[in-house]
């Protein structure tokens, strides 16, 4: 199979973005009135797509049973239909969403992570559901009020209003509270609150009207089919994964001259004190999105410097984000990457190590997960590859916890076997393989024989956390064919 020209493929594909729909975001699309009404719906088609889209139990939300997920989008979607809906089931379809949240409210525990800002959306749309006369367990999820607040007191209170922090991609979480006036500063260029149709919807829905941040949710709705998307643009994100992937397989020398556009496009946006976010058009960088690209971009010989690094460290760790609740394991696993692609001095040393003893401390669990994904196969294959080239023992730490637990078809899967988490751990396993000690190439052959026929389908779990989950399809392609061009070179 010539997977050389179908890397090039994607690569000239990608600038037309694929990101699967988002119940929650819809439904707060749906909600935005129509220029000069107080009841229409701008956006008629999300309602119609609300209508089509729950699910028997009566939930909202992604193709896998998350709860957060689950939870944060029926509840969004069921205020959306008690406000715009007019057909005779929508009345029916809200007492089935009211049902299943009093049924499964009880089981956010049992989920690994987070959505992004469920803690701060949370109690905000429970407001509004009880004025709406929602029946809903009000007094179960009262604790998050209390977390919401625990967030929130890390944040500078004069920053709330500003679109240099997270808080404003999750802006909905203000309910009544916005002072409009102190807010001047939240619009990015191409219309949006913080690249997030649900925060922009809510601004027009609750607020001024505005004529930029409705072409923005018009483009959101149309990238997605009539649905929004969970967060738009994201192609900085979308290049970074790309591009990571296919880097993992040594791939990138073999398609420079499409790779070179991306490449080019990573350096333009890399602010030298900042580095990256998941945008051009977004605020805010992150230590994850900015150590994949310093990676990939010092790699192809572009002059970046490290000492944007600096930005993110803390006393005993890094950030991914300034003031948020909880490190991302993952962000320091990818610094790590980044720094082995750096000769450095002793700043590269000190951040090595520091990067390093944080990784360490999460070593009293077999597996990890981190709070953009929510399968441990893509934190733990990751891990692998990234220190492979600082402490083989610990790799192999890694390697046997995936060995162990290879289904009986040679697939992975944390609830289930897919081609994603299927191509990650092969990932991890052939460069093991290639670079500490050989393996049983039975392990590899398996699972390569489930990629090869899942290799063209587009219809891929949603393992991705946002505000909801998704799947970016293109990232998701690239890995599996990473992983099939590194089985095929072996």
């Amino acid at each position: 199979m010539d997977f050389k020209q179908e890397v090039r493929q994607l690569l000239r594909e990608m600038d037309r973005m694929t990101m699967s729909q988002s119940a929650y975001d819809t439904a707060w699309v749906a909600r935005v009135p129509e220029n000069g009404s107080g009841s229409a719906p701008a956006f008629p088609e999300t309602v119609e797509w609300l209508r089509r889209n729950q699910y028997p139990d009566g939930s909202w939300g992604s193709n896998i049973r998350y709860y957060h997920d689950r939870i944060i989008s029926t509840l969004a979607a069921i205020i959306a239909l008690s406000e715009q809906g007019d057909h005779p089931d929508d009345a029916k379809a809200v007492q089935r969403g009211q049902a299943y949240i009093h049924q499964n409210v009880r089981y956010l525990h049992h989920d690994p992570c987070e959505t992004v800002g469920f803690e701060l959306i949370l109690p905000t749309l429970l407001e509004k559901a009880q004025g709406l006369g929602l029946d809903l367990p009000y007094e179960r999820c009262s604790r998050y009020s209390r977390i919401r607040e625990q967030k929130l007191s890390r944040i500078p209170r004069q920053l709330i209003h500003s679109r240099n922090v997270t808080t404003t991609h999750s802006l909905e979480f203000m309910g009544g509270g916005l002072d409009i006036e102190r807010a001047a500063d939240l619009q990015e260029e191409n219309g949006s609150i913080g690249n997030s149709p649900s925060a922009t919807a809510y601004v027009l829905s609750e607020y001024e009207d505005d004529a930029a941040a409705r072409r923005y949710l018009q483009e959101a709705v149309d990238v997605g089919g009539g649905a929004a998307v969970p967060a738009h643009p994201v192609e900085v994100f979308n290049k970074c994964w790309v591009l990571y992937n296919l880097d993992l397989a040594g791939l990138l020398d073999e398609v420079q001259d499409e790779a070179r556009m991306h490449l080019d496009y990573l350096y333009e946006a890399w602010d030298p004190q900042r580095g990256v976010g998941f945008s051009k058009q977004y605020s805010v960088a992150d230590l994850d999105d900015t150590a994949v690209a310093f990676k990939l971009l010092s790699g192809a010989g572009y002059d970046v410097d490290p000492v944007v690094f600096d930005f993110y460290e803390r006393g005993d760790h890094f950030v991914c984000y300034p003031y948020e609740r909880n490190p991302s394991i993952g962000a320091h696993i990818h610094l790590l990457d980044a720094l082995c692609a750096w000769s450095g001095n002793g700043r590269q040393a000190r951040m090595r190590s520091k990067a390093l003893d944080f990784y360490r401390t999460q070593l009293y669990r077999a597996y990890w997960f981190d709070k953009w994904h929510v399968s441990p196969y893509y934190l733990l294959s990751h891990a692998i590859t990234s220190t492979i080239n600082y402490d083989a023992e610990l790799a192999r730490e890694g390697v046997s916890w995936i060995l162990d637990t290879q289904r009986e078809d040679g697939t992975w899967g944390y609830s289930y076997a897919t081609s994603e988490e299927t191509a990650y751990c092969l990932h991890a396993l052939i460069l093991y393989h290639q670079q500490v000690e050989p393996l049983e190439r039975s392990v590899f052959y398996h699972a390569a024989q489930y990629l090869y026929r899942q290799r063209l389908s587009e219809h891929h779990p949603a393992l991705w956390i946002e505000k909801c989950l998704f799947t970016p399809v293109h990232i998701v392609r690239s890995a599996i064919l990473a992983a099939l061009y590194m089985y095929e070179n072996l």
